[in-house]
């Protein structure tokens, strides 16, 4: 899965190094403004994975969701944890 994801990062810096000037986006005039996030944060400059360093923050410790809120919604538990299908046999 790594080498599959890698593959896609890589193809998406070489759609990068296209030169699109003058394309107009393929949005509705409207969308146009509020789809390129990026550019909201000064980024469009940059490359590859830099163009999201904006993205990142600190992970910080929130409250846990309590148990029972949780399995409320789950399709089949035991009371403690959620019940799922055996995907891995041994």
């Amino acid at each position: 899965m790594l080498r599959d994801l890698n593959s896609i990062l890589e193809y998406v810096d070489r759609l990068n190094e296209l030169d699109t000037q003058g394309v107009p986006p393929m949005a509705c005039p409207e969308l146009v403004e509020r789809a390129q996030v990026s550019d909201r944060y000064e980024v469009a400059e940059k490359k590859g994975t830099a163009k999201f360093e904006y993205a990142m923050r600190a992970d910080e410790l929130g409250e846990c969701l309590d148990r029972k809120l949780a399995l409320a919604n789950a399709p089949d538990s035991d009371g403690a944890f959620f019940k799922v299908p055996k995907v891995i046999e041994r």
